[in-house]
């Protein structure tokens, strides 16, 4: 039998948001656990009042964005088509 070589392609695809100090950030949709808007008006003491969406990753970890959540999703879904 012929040893082939195997050929794996991978692609990520990766959203550009950014973060409250401006420094741009490149998340995976895919790679996303959940998303919660800041509430206008309530000082949030986990993050700045700057984050308008806090995006969970499914390793546990959190990103605060100044783009809104609905900002997020629309172009998560720009991504998908």
């Amino acid at each position: 039998m012929a040893n082939y070589p195997t050929v794996v392609e991978v692609a990520a695809v990766l959203v550009l948001l950014h973060g409250p100090n401006g420094h741009e950030i490149l998340i995976n949709p895919a790679a996303v656990a959940s998303m919660h808007s800041a509430i206008e008006g309530k000082s949030n003491e986990l993050v700045t009042d700057d984050a308008r969406c806090i995006i969970n990753t499914n390793d546990g970890k959190f990103v605060s964005v100044v783009e809104t959540c609905k900002t997020v999703r629309e172009l998560f879904r720009q991504k998908e088509e």
